[in-house]
Formats: C-alpha cells, structure tokens, sequence
C-alpha cells in the first residue's frame, strides 16, 4: 500500500468505527487478523473481533473519533501508527458497572500492521486507568 492508501484506509476505518458499522469494519481486518487490548486483551479471527467491536459498542457510543497523527512505514510489513482522541457516551454495562450516560474523553493510540490491503494485527493503548476514573469505578485523590 501506498502511505496515500495507508492514510485513506484509516479515515475510511476511523468513520467506520465512529458510525459503529461492525462490517465495514470487519471488512478492514484480515481473516487470520489478531487484536490485542487493555480491555478485550488478545482476540484473534474476525469473529472475535467482531465481538469485541460488538461489545465496546454496547458500552459505549456516540463515538467521536480525533485523529492526532499518523505515522507510517512502507516495507515489507507496512505499518502505521495511529494517535487519536475519543469522546463516548457510556451507555451500557462495562466492568459490572451500568451505563452512567458519562461522557468520556479518551487518548488512545493503534499500531496497525497491515497485510494484503487490511489489518493483519492491531495494538490498542489507551489510558485505561484514566478511563476508569472517568466512569467512577476507580476514585482519584488529590495528592
């Protein structure tokens, strides 16, 4: 792929996600793909990351999705870095802990290596604690 190509299958993926249209993007993951992630940990085949995508999708929606910056690399493996900012509304349950209607704002960055024009493996990071902390299921003190 081209880092033109790259960058428009992350927009294309990114609209997805926020429209929360689970075969556009299952469609962007090879078959064999892996996901790994502080939430889900690692799931692997599009069936389970379809459920993982099912399931954040009945936590949480009204996704705005904020690209940051992308960064990539053409080899042999292409890659790319994707940074972003998410803003949810938690609606359903997550953790034990019912839909809150909190909206939250999340940093999050992908590492995405791609495969034959899709993701062949995805790492999510995002920070899980300050997550948390937004939902109220973890309390925060002033130091």
């Amino acid at each position: 792929m081209t880092s033109a190509e790259i960058r428009a299958f992350i927009e294309h993926f990114i609209h997805a996600w926020e429209e929360e249209d689970l075969q556009a993007l299952l469609d962007c993951y090879a078959e064999d793909a892996r996901l790994d992630s502080p939430m889900f940990h690692t799931v692997e085949g599009r069936a389970q990351i379809g459920k993982s995508f099912s399931d954040l999708f009945e936590s949480f929606d009204d996704w705005d999705l904020h690209i940051d910056d992308i960064l990539i690399e053409r080899g042999p493996d292409d890659r790319a870095a994707l940074v972003f900012t998410s803003h949810v509304t938690h609606r359903g349950v997550i953790f034990g802990m019912p839909g809150t209607g909190r909206r939250v704002e999340t940093k999050c960055a992908l590492i995405l290596r791609f495969k034959n024009g899709r993701i062949a493996s995805e790492r999510r990071l995002y920070d899980f604690t300050g997550l948390l902390v937004q939902l109220g299921v973890l309390k925060a003190r002033a130091v």
